[in-house]
C-alpha cells in the first residue's frame, strides 16, 4: 500500500512539474511575441511622454536647445486669456455635441431596430459620414455655409430668414461646427446603440407588454436602464473626442490666416508650429490631458450611481 501511494504521489509531482514547465514555456513565448509591440510602445509613447513632461519646464523654439525656466510655462498658462478663450470654445462645442449626439443616435437606433423596409440601407446611409475624411467633410460644409454662395444661406434667404455669417462669428461658428460634428459622428453612436439594443432579451418586453406596460413605460423601465453601459461608454468616448476637435475647426473656421473659433488643440498647434513656442504648447497639451483625465475619472466615479449592469 505504501509503495503504491508513493508511486501515485511521484506521478502527481511529475505531472505537476510537467504542467509548470509547459506554463513557463507558454509564458516565455507570450512575452517574446508581445515584446516588439511593448518595445515600440515604450520608445514611441512612454519615453516620448516623459520627455514632453520635461519640456514643459523649458522654453524651446525647436531651432535651438531648450532653456530651463522651471514653472514659467505653468504660471503663464493660468494668466493666458487666449487659453481661457480656447477652453471656453472647446467646452461650448463639446457639451452640446455629446448631449445631442447621444439623443439623436439613440433615436436612430430605436427606429432602425424595428422591422422597417430597407433597414440595412438606412443603417449604411447614416454610417457613411463616419468613414469620410474630416478634411473632406470640413471643406464641403465650409462651402455649404458660405454666406454669399452657400445653399444653406440661399435657402434661408428664399424663406425670408436672416443669412448669418456662419463661420465668421464665434457664436454662429460654434453652432455650425456642432452641426457638422453631429452629422459626421451620430452614425458611429447609432451602431453602438444598435448593438446594445440587440443584447436586451426580447422576453423582457414581452413580459412587460403582458403586464400592460405601454411603449413609453417599456422604453423607460427596460431600454434605458439596460442601455446605460452603452450610454456610459459613448459619453466617455464622446467627451474625449470633443475636447480634442481640431481638423474641422482648422478647415472650417480658419479665414484669412485667422481662426474665428480657436479650440485648445488648435491653440496648441498655433503656439507650437506658428509661434514656435513648443515648450509652452506642450504645457497646454498637458493641461488638456489633465482636463480629459479629470472628466474621465469623474465619469467612472459617477457611473456607479446610474449605470446598471445586467
Amino acid at each position: 500500500m505504501k509503495t503504491a501511494e508513493l508511486s501515485a504521489g511521484t506521478h502527481r509531482r511529475v505531472r505537476l512539474f510537467g504542467r509548470n514547465q509547459q506554463a513557463r514555456s507558454e509564458s516565455l513565448w507570450a512575452y517574446l511575441l508581445i515584446a516588439p509591440m511593448m518595445i515600440g510602445f515604450s520608445v514611441f509613447f512612454l519615453i516620448a511622454l516623459g520627455a514632453s513632461l520635461v519640456l514643459t519646464f523649458t522654453s524651446w523654439d525647436m531651432l535651438t536647445s531648450p532653456v530651463w525656466i522651471g514653472f514659467g510655462n505653468y504660471t503663464q498658462l493660468f494668466r493666458d486669456a487666449e487659453f481661457r478663450t480656447s477652453l471656453w470654445n472647446t467646452a461650448a462645442i463639446a457639451i452640446p455635441n455629446v448631449f445631442f449626439r447621444l439623443i439623436f443616435a439613440l433615436a436612430l437606433a430605436l427606429a432602425l431596430n424595428t422591422n422597417i423596409r430597407f433597414r440595412s440601407f438606412y443603417r449604411m446611409l447614416f454610417f457613411m459620414p463616419v468613414l469620410t475624411m474630416p478634411v473632406a467633410i470640413g471643406t464641403i460644409w465650409k462651402w455649404l455655409y458660405d454666406p454669399a454662395f452657400g445653399p444653406i444661406n440661399g435657402l434661408l434667404g428664399s424663406l425670408g430668414l436672416p443669412r448669418p455669417e456662419w463661420l465668421s462669428e464665434p457664436r454662429t461658428a460654434i453652432i455650425a461646427v456642432v452641426i457638422v460634428l453631429l452629422w459626421s459622428g451620430v452614425g458611429y453612436d447609432m451602431i453602438i446603440f444598435l448593438a446594445g439594443l440587440q443584447t436586451i432579451p426580447r422576453d423582457y418586453y414581452d413580459a412587460a407588454a403582458m403586464d400592460g406596460a405601454s411603449a413609453w413605460q417599456r422604453f423607460r423601465d427596460i431600454t434605458v436602464p439596460l442601455l446605460t453601459p452603452t450610454t456610459f461608454f459613448l459619453s466617455v468616448i464622446g467627451i474625449i473626442f470633443s475636447l480634442q476637435v481640431f481638423d474641422l475647426v482648422y478647415v472650417m473656421t480658419r479665414i484669412d490666416q485667422t481662426n474665428q473659433l480657436p479650440t485648445v488643440v488648435y491653440y496648441i498647434y498655433e503656439e507650437g508650429f506658428r509661434n514656435f513656442r513648443m515648450g509652452y504648447a506642450i504645457t497646454v497639451a498637458w493641461a488638456l490631458l489633465a482636463i480629459i483625465l479629470v472628466f474621465t475619472l469623474l465619469q467612472f466615479r459617477l457611473q456607479r450611481r446610474w449605470v446598471h449592469y445586467a
